[in-house]
């Protein structure tokens, strides 16, 4: 029988990867238009910074569950970052 904290550990994971998986449609439109010139890098780079922090916290505590959402929000930020850098002003 799981216990609470492995459904929450698992639940973390889960939630992470969901919302690192949140960023793929603004990459993605950002690809499809060619142009961000509608989206804020300095917004995602607060995020990314934040999520930096949390992955680094994670690593130091050794909880899996928090390094792999914050890994997966990182890929999501740098994602949406360099679309955005690639394609500004064009």
């Amino acid at each position: 029988m799981m216990t609470f904290d492995s459904i929450l550990g698992w639940l973390v994971s889960v939630v992470g990867i969901a919302t690192g998986a949140a960023y793929i449609p603004q990459a993605t439109r950002i690809w499809k238009r060619r142009s961000s010139d509608d989206v804020s890098i300095v917004t995602y780079a607060l995020f990314l910074g934040g999520q930096l922090v949390y992955l680094v916290y994670g690593i130091r505590i050794q909880q899996w569950p928090l390094i792999i959402g914050m890994a997966a929000n990182i890929a999501g930020s740098l994602a949406v970052i360099g679309s955005a850098l690639r394609f500004r002003g064009r």
